[in-house]
Parts: structure tokens; C-alpha cells; sequence
């Protein structure tokens, strides 16, 4: 008889935002994620102690690998090449999954936090980037709050966009500003 793999922690949080995307939060109940793991409620609850503890896991989990990580990747790059890197990598995410963490978080206050503290860092890391390429500060904050806004907002309103029509607005976006305010400098 073959032995399978033993489930770890990561590979509950692999399956919860695969289902999550997929199937929206009911697919995020024990049972479900037991039934998609073909995995025991003991094998679950060995990982968390409940699952208030599983759904704060998960979307830390989002948080790390769709924003922390994304900025980390972003910061090695040539300052030069940071905003098209940007651009990039953020739509190249999963949008489903994008649209299906923001949609649990409207009933989920685990997720609402998180997501909260996405946006937050999200913004935050934009605003960075204008101000590295000298923009003031207000406005700096000002464009990368309508950026995010537009990136989000076009998450929702042309769910099926591909990433290579993302990108396509972003280099539009980027060139608008480069219109508007002059060639953005090093301060």
C-alpha cells in the first residue's frame, strides 16, 4: 500500500485560497476543505486550533505572497525598473483570487482586516515609488490612490481583462502621468 504525503500547513493554505478563487468562502468551511483534501477534520485542526485561526493564516498567507513578497521582488530592481516590474507582476496575479478575498472580506471581519492592511501597504509602496521619482508627497499619495483605485476597480468591473490589457492601461496610466507632471526624477 502506498503512503501518501503528509499535509502540512502550507499545503492546507495552498488548497484554501485555490478554493477560494474557485469557489468563493463557502469552499473555506472544514468540512469543505477536509472533502477537497480528502484529509480528516483531525489532520485540519492538527495545523489550527480553529477556524478563526485557519482563515487568519490564510489571508496572511494572500497578504505575504500577493503583496509583501511582490514588493520584495519590486525593491531588487534597478529604481528605473521598479514601476514597470510593478505593473507586471501585479497583473499577473490571480484576479479571481484578487475578487474572491475582497468579496469574503465584505462578511469575513478576518479577511476585512487583512484586506484593509493590503490596501494600505499596496498604496503606501506606490506612494514610495512616485516620491522616489520625485514627485511631492501629497501628490505622490494622490496618483497612487487613484492608481490602486483603477487597479482594483477594473478587477471588478472587467473580471475576464487579460493581464497583457492590464498592463497595456497601466503603460497608459504611467504615461498620462509622465505627461502631466514632466519626466519623473531621482529627488
Amino acid at each position: 500500500m502506498e503512503s501518501r504525503k503528509r499535509f502540512v500547513k502550507k499545503d492546507w493554505l495552498d488548497l484554501g485560497l485555490e478554493q477560494l478563487a474557485r469557489d468563493g468562502g463557502a469552499a473555506l468551511t472544514v468540512d469543505a476543505m477536509c472533502a477537497a483534501a480528502s484529509r480528516t477534520r483531525g489532520s485540519f485542526y492538527h495545523h489550527f486550533q480553529d477556524h478563526g485561526a485557519f482563515l487568519e493564516a490564510l489571508f496572511l498567507a494572500w497578504k505575504q505572497r500577493n503583496t509583501l513578497d511582490v514588493a520584495d521582488a519590486i525593491m531588487r530592481q534597478p529604481q528605473d525598473k521598479r514601476a514597470q516590474t510593478l505593473s507586471d507582476i501585479a497583473n499577473m496575479l490571480d484576479q479571481d483570487l484578487e475578487r474572491a478575498v475582497r468579496q469574503f472580506a465584505q462578511s469575513n471581519d478576518i479577511a476585512r482586516k487583512v484586506v484593509q492592511e493590503v490596501d494600505e501597504v499596496r498604496t503606501e509602496f506606490v506612494v514610495g515609488l512616485y516620491r522616489d521619482a520625485g514627485l511631492a508627497p501629497e501628490l505622490a499619495r494622490e496618483i497612487a490612490q487613484l492608481e490602486y483605485a483603477a487597479y482594483v476597480g477594473s478587477q471588478i468591473v472587467w473580471p475576464h481583462m487579460t493581464a497583457d490589457d492590464r498592463i497595456r492601461l497601466d503603460k497608459r496610466f504611467a504615461s498620462m502621468v509622465a505627461k502631466a507632471f514632466g519626466p519623473l526624477t531621482q529627488t
